[in-house]
């Protein structure tokens, strides 16, 4: 996934799901939603798709359904303008409109599932933005505030190189040899400002020195190793800008924690049915 990648700040928390056992299932389904399945064959394309481990695959996929079940019973719509436009914008990712076609093909995909697949995107999209984003609000004085911290504190930029792994051991393991030349086996190296990092990952870095491997630091159920390449600090060059960046911090926590609120709100209210 990008977002690993990257280590853009994770706005999906995890939900506490209750397991049901003896609850008979198809022998290709992991989990109902509501009214919704997910295929083991969802789960694994995602993981193949995102560079995702098993759990982490399903979770996400069942947060998406949960949203698409609100969605579909608040009686969310998508325009054909919104699904034209979101269509077009995924065939232009492509070379042309025959590789495109062609990379349906090869997936064995029928170009009306993927409409109906783009079409819940846009629906889930759509719920978000009605239940989360147009209820944050942020206020003259939190901007002030933010805006002289970032003032003050100067605006940190860490340059990094991420690796994963699935368990603490093989981190560890890679820690121990770790050379010049395993530099090429960790992932792309990334740019991030301090407030874009997690900050259990953020107080991991802040004690590095350039050129030097944090500790093993557990995501979820993985574990991230960085590379520290650089550090910089930049000093905002006009009010303006300082305005659009506290702003954007602002929206970017308020949006986890609403967000956050709103799932653990439709997990009560929504019923989740492993498979066994």
């Amino acid at each position: 996934n990008k977002r690993e990648g990257t280590m853009k700040k994770i706005i999906i928390c995890t939900i506490l799901i209750c397991v049901i056992s003896g609850l008979y299932c198809e022998n290709a389904s992991v989990v109902m939603v509501g009214n919704k399945v997910v295929l083991e064959s969802d789960v694994r394309t995602r993981m193949k798709e995102e560079n995702k481990n098993y759990e982490e695959a399903l979770r996400d996929i069942v947060i998406e359904k949960m949203l698409l079940f609100q969605a579909e019973k608040e009686g969310i719509e998508v325009s054909s303008d919104e699904l034209t436009l979101e269509i077009e914008r995924i065939k232009k990712r492509f070379p042309d409109e025959a590789t495109f076609y062609k990379a349906l093909e090869k997936d064995n995909i029928p170009y009306s599932v993927f409409v109906k697949t783009v079409e819940d995107k846009v629906k889930v999209r759509n719920i978000i933005k009605k239940n989360v984003v147009d209820k944050i609000e942020i206020t003259t004085p939190e901007i002030a505030a933010k805006m002289r911290e970032l003032k003050e504190k100067g605006n940190y930029y860490y340059r990094f190189r991420p690796k994963w792994f699935d368990s603490e051991s093989s981190a560890q393991e890679f820690i121990k040899g770790f050379d010049s030349t395993k530099e090429s086996a960790m992932g792309e190296e990334t740019t991030l400002s301090k407030e874009e990092i997690m900050p259990e990952v953020l107080s991991e870095i802040e004690k590095l020195a350039p050129g030097k491997l944090s500790g093993p630091v557990k995501i979820g159920n993985r574990y991230l190793v960085l590379l520290l390449k650089d550090i910089r600090r930049e000093e905002v060059s006009s009010y303006q800008q300082l305005y659009l960046k506290a702003r954007s911090i602002l929206q970017n926590m308020k949006f986890e924690e609403k967000f956050n609120g709103y799932l653990k709100e439709l997990q009560s209210k929504i019923p989740v049915f492993y498979c066994d």
